[in-house]
């Protein structure tokens, strides 16, 4: 009797189960808004696709993605790791003060030293004045919020290993020491993200500003907006209860006249101002993207109020937030984002030999300093 209670119970999840898979609307192709990535597209149901063993796998993704009420499960998921002890070991950990953090990046001794080396080649291939910027994670700096239970960070190996491939070609700013000289340093990191605040990013900005010799924008010339803002730890997280960060945009009055332009292979942007609007509007899932109009693999910026200078910046996403603020010192900026690049683009020495570029300025994260692959058109 308990077995066919059982069985009955069992076919009627299935059955519940397979007319709302049938019924509910699905979102294939489209970005999640909780989770920043793009939910799987139907299965390819073709002969060969199904003898290849590719289909069964599609299926499983496909059903991953599009299982009913799957946002609520894989919250209850999250939370659950969360209360009994799991969190620890997650991609994304929940902190105190409701921040998450991204897991600590695996070191590659040989990558990172390899890193700092192809930089440090082609400084001195260029003959360019050369300065290096990385930024450590929230993880390694806001230690005294993260759970008792941690992976450790290892920031300060990363960089010290990059640095010293970089060897005496580049000139390293201590973002480290200078950050945990401000008073409060979990305003520089936002709590659902990666990335630093624009606080965060002016901070850094200045001492950037002043060992390239010049004197920083004083902060009350800018016109500051606050907007609601879910970053990418967020949507890793499964931790949809968590409250939003305020992402802010800075802008000076001069900001309408900078003329962005943006080169992704052979397509050709240009735009009015360093910040792209129609990121910041209600519903848009990453408002981090309106800073420079996202990631590209060359990125000009010309500010007609500034007669000379011209500076190339090597960078990651961390640069979009930072660079902006350079704008008031040089007429151009370059921005090279390796990770965009593409056959068809002018190689760096090339754009070096054209604009007659002497100074460099590389930002990069923690992650893009221990991992990235793409360096290798760094020629």
């Amino acid at each position: 009797m308990t077995n066919n209670i059982l069985v009955a119970v069992f076919v009627a999840f299935l059955s519940v189960f397979f007319v709302l898979i049938c019924l509910l609307p699905k979102h294939e192709g489209e970005l999640s808004p909780n989770e920043r990535r793009v939910l799987v597209t139907a299965p390819h149901a073709s002969v060969d696709n199904i003898l290849g063993g590719g289909f069964s796998e599609e299926v499983d993704a496909w059903l991953e993605d599009h299982f009913p009420a799957r946002t609520f499960f894989v919250s209850v998921y999250s939370y659950i790791n969360r209360l009994t002890g799991r969190n620890a070991v997650e991609s994304i950990i929940l902190g105190k003060n409701d921040r998450l953090f991204p897991a600590p990046v695996e070191i590659d001794e040989a990558t990172v030293a390899d890193n700092g080396s192809m930089v440090s080649e082609f400084i001195l291939a260029n003959g360019l004045n050369a300065y290096t910027a990385i930024i450590p994670s929230s993880g390694y700096m806001l230690k005294d919020e993260l759970p008792a239970l941690h992976l450790e960070y290892r920031d300060d190996e990363i960089i010290d290993l990059f640095e010293g491939g970089c060897g005496a070609h580049s000139t390293p700013i201590d973002v480290e020491a200078f950050f945990k000289a401000q008073d409060d340093v979990g305003s520089l990191y936002y709590r659902t993200d990666h990335h630093l605040t624009m606080r965060g990013s002016y901070l850094l900005y200045t001492k950037i500003a002043e060992t390239l010799g010049f004197t920083p924008v004083s902060e009350s010339e800018f016109t500051k907006t606050s907007y609601d803002f879910y970053g990418t730890s967020y949507g890793g997280s499964g931790l949809y209860l968590t409250k939003p960060d305020a992402l802010e945009t800075w802008l000076l009055p001069q900001d309408p006249a900078i003329e962005v332009t943006t080169i992704d292979g052979s397509i050709v942007t240009v735009h009015s101002g360093t910040i792209d609007h129609a990121c910041l509007e209600d519903g848009v899932v990453d408002k981090y993207a309106a800073y420079l109009y996202s990631n590209h693999g060359y990125t000009s910026i010309v500010n007609p109020n500034v007669e000379s200078g011209v500076l190339l910046v090597l960078k990651d996403s961390y640069g979009n937030a930072i660079v902006p603020f350079l704008t008031s010192h040089y007429h151009e900026i370059i921005m090279l984002d390796v990770r965009y690049f593409s056959s068809s683009m002018e190689l760096p020495s090339e754009t070096v030999e054209r604009l007659g570029i002497t100074d460099m300025l590389v930002v990069y994260g923690i992650d893009s300093a221990a991992t990235l692959r793409e360096l290798a058109w760094l020629r």
